[in-house]
C-alpha cells in the first residue's frame, strides 16, 4: 500500500515539475516576444514616417529612384548574408551550449561575409560602368551600398540563434532613430533625395557595429587563425541555398525595378507607395518568422510531432491577427493613402490598387510559415528549385503586365505567384502533417 501511494505521489510530482517547466518556458517566450516586438514595432513604424515625408519633399519620380536604389541593395544583401539567417541561425540554435562551435561559426561566417562584400562592390562598379540606367543614377546606387555594408556587420542572425532578443531590439531602435532624424534634418529639398539611402545604411552600420562589438567581447571571439578551408567549405556547402535566397530576394524586391525599367520612375514611385504598405505586413511576418524560427528548429530537432504542434500554435494565432490587420486597412484604405500623402485626384485609382494588393501579404502569411517549416525540416533542396522557378515566372509576369496592361495587373501577378507557392508547399509538407497527426 505504501508503495502505491509513493508511486502516485511520485507521478504527481513529475506532473507538477513538468507543468512548472512549461510555465517557465512559456513565460520566457512571452517575455522574449514582447521585448523583440518593441524593436520590430519601431522597425515597422519607421517607414510610416519616412515614406510620406520623402513623397512630400521629393515627389513620385524621385521616390521611385530612391526605391530602385533600396531594391538594388536589398537584392544584393542576400549575397553577403549568404546562408547566415537560415542555416546560421539553425546551427547557432542547435549548438548554443558549445562555445567552441559558436566561435568557429561566428568568425567563419563574418570572414565569408566580408569576402562577399568585395564581390558585391565589384558588381556595383561594373553595373554603373556598363548599364545606362545605373550610370545615370550612379550616386544613388553607390550610396545605397551603405545599406549592404550595414547588413554585413549585422549580428542579429547570431543573436536570433541564441534567442537574445533584447540586443536585437536595442540595435533596431538605435538604427531607426538615427535614420529618421537624419532624413528629416538633411533631406529638405528634392535635390537631397540622393542622401535618403545613405542615412538608411549609415544608421544600420552604426547600430550593428555596436551589437557586433558587444558579441565579440561577451564571447571572447578572436579572429586570428581563420581557416581558409572553413570559409571555402561554407561557401561551397551553402552556395545553392544562397542562390535560392538571391532569387527569393529578386522576387520580393525586383518588382519596383522592373516597373521602373518598363514604365519609368514616376510609375515606380506610385508602386512604391502601395508596396510600402504591403511591406509593413511583410516586415511584421518576417519578424515573426525570425522570432519563432529558432524555437521551432530546436523543437523539431528533438521531436517532430511536438515541433509541428508548436509551429501550428505559433502561426495559427498569428494568421488570425494578420487577417484582422488586413481587414482594418481594407476598410480604411482612403485614410491610409491620405496619410501617405496621395493626392485627392489619385485616390480612387490608388484605393483599387491597395484593395487588390492586400491579398499579397495575406498569402505571404501562409507561404512564409510553410517555408519556415521546410527550413526546420532541412528540406532546402525543394525550396531552392521552387524559388528559382517562381522568381523567373514572377519577373516575366510583371514585365508582361507593365508592357501590355498596367499597375493593377502587376499586383495580380504577385497574388498568383504566392497562391501557386501555397499549393506546392502543401503538397510537399502533407506527409509531415499526416505523420505528426498519426503520432499524437
Amino acid at each position: 500500500m505504501a508503495f502505491v501511494f509513493y508511486t502516485i505521489d511520485n507521478a504527481r510530482l513529475n506532473i507538477m515539475i513538468k507543468e512548472k517547466l512549461l510555465s517557465v518556458l512559456y513565460k520566457k517566450k512571452t517575455k522574449d516576444f514582447l521585448v523583440y516586438g518593441i524593436g520590430q514595432v519601431v522597425n515597422i513604424l519607421t517607414p510610416l514616417l519616412i515614406t510620406p515625408y520623402l513623397l512630400h519633399i521629393c515627389g513620385f519620380e524621385k521616390l521611385g529612384i530612391i526605391a530602385m536604389g533600396q531594391a538594388f541593395a536589398y537584392i544584393l544583401i542576400v549575397v553577403v548574408d549568404y546562408s547566415s539567417y537560415i542555416v546560421g541561425v539553425r546551427e547557432t540554435s542547435i549548438n548554443r551550449g558549445n562555445h567552441a562551435i559558436l566561435q568557429h561559426l561566428f568568425k567563419t561566417t563574418y570572414a565569408a561575409k566580408f569576402l562577399l562584400l568585395f564581390l558585391v562592390c565589384l558588381v556595383t562598379v561594373l553595373l554603373t560602368l556598363f548599364v545606362p540606367y545605373f550610370r545615370e543614377n550612379m550616386t544613388v546606387f553607390y550610396l545605397s551600398v551603405s545599406i549592404i555594408v550595414g547588413q554585413v556587420i549585422n549580428p542579429t542572425w547570431f543573436l536570433q540563434g541564441l534567442e537574445n532578443f533584447l540586443w536585437i531590439t536595442i540595435i533596431n531602435i538605435i538604427s531607426k532613430v538615427i535614420n529618421v532624424i537624419g532624413v528629416i534634418l538633411f533631406v529638405t529639398s528634392d535635390t537631397d533625395y540622393i542622401y535618403a539611402n545613405l542615412w538608411l545604411g549609415g544608421s544600420a552600420m552604426a547600430a550593428n557595429l555596436m551589437g557586433f562589438l558587444w558579441l565579440v567581447r561577451k564571447y571572447n571571439i578572436s579572429f586570428r587563425n581563420i581557416s581558409k578551408d572553413a570559409i571555402a567549405d561554407l561557401l561551397k556547402k551553402d552556395f545553392s541555398f544562397c542562390v535560392s535566397q538571391l532569387f527569393f530576394s529578386i522576387r520580393n524586391y525586383s518588382s519596383v525595378m522592373i516597373i521602373g525599367f518598363f514604365a519609368g520612375n514616376y510609375v515606380a514611385g506610385q508602386f512604391k507607395v502601395i508596396e510600402q504598405i504591403i511591406n509593413l505586413f511583410r516586415t511584421y511576418l518576417q519578424m515573426f518568422f525570425k522570432f519563432s524560427y529558432s524555437y521551432i528548429c530546436f523543437e523539431i530537432d528533438r521531436n517532430l510531432t511536438r515541433g509541428i504542434q508548436l509551429w501550428k500554435k505559433f502561426n495559427g494565432l498569428n494568421t488570425i491577427f494578420l487577417i484582422s490587420l488586413l481587414a482594418a486597412v481594407f476598410v480604411c484604405a482612403d485614410f491610409v493613402l491620405r496619410f501617405f500623402k496621395v493626392e485627392n485626384a489619385l485616390l480612387p485609382e490608388f484605393i483599387t490598387y491597395l484593395h487588390v494588393a492586400l491579398f499579397v501579404p495575406l498569402l505571404i502569411g501562409i507561404t512564409l510559415p510553410m517555408e519556415q517549416l521546410l527550413f526546420s525540416l532541412n528540406k532546402n533542396r525543394y525550396y531552392i528549385r521552387i524559388t528559382i522557378l517562381s522568381t523567373c515566372l514572377n519577373a516575366l509576369g510583371i514585365a508582361l503586365s507593365m508592357t501590355f496592361f498596367g499597375l493593377r495587373e502587376a499586383f495580380f501577378v504577385l497574388i498568383i505567384t504566392e497562391l501557386s507557392l501555397t499549393c506546392i508547399y502543401l503538397l510537399i509538407l502533407k506527409p509531415y502533417f499526416a505523420a505528426s497527426n498519426s503520432t499524437r
